[in-house]
């Protein structure tokens, strides 16, 4: 049986990847780039607390991006993802709350390939 301490990092890491499928399946089926750039930034979110947990560090209950991954590149030394990062991290206010700017779709799939890209760095199973 497993141990809570899995239990939790499977669900992690499973919500990560249910957040990219949701990305991908808005982005082909809907006109509603906002929610998939959303989730594309929940999936990076989740991946980088997953591993964070997975290397037995606790993590603040944030949404930032660079911060997680500021704490992330202490573990380990992942390429340098800042300016990937920094992108889906800056459209956040767009994603979260209306601004009066709309994510276009080119925002949208540039945060989904981000997102696809960060995941299997860091998943790579």
């Amino acid at each position: 049986m497993e141990n809570e301490k899995q239990i939790l990092e499977n669900e992690w890491l499973q919500h990560a990847k249910d957040d990219l499928e949701s990305a991908q399946i808005i982005l082909k089926e809907s006109k509603n780039h906002h929610i998939s750039a959303y989730h594309s930034h929940q999936a990076v979110e989740k991946i980088f607390k997953w591993y964070l947990l997975k290397n037995g560090r606790k993590f603040p209950f944030i949404h930032d991006l660079k911060e997680l991954f500021r704490l992330v590149s202490k573990i380990s030394k992942i390429e340098d993802l800042f300016d990937d990062i920094s992108y889906i991290d800056d459209l956040s206010p767009q994603l979260r709350y209306p601004t009066g700017e709309q994510i276009t779709r080119e925002e949208a799939e540039k945060s989904l390939a981000l997102a696809e890209k960060i995941f299997k760095l860091f998943n790579k199973s």
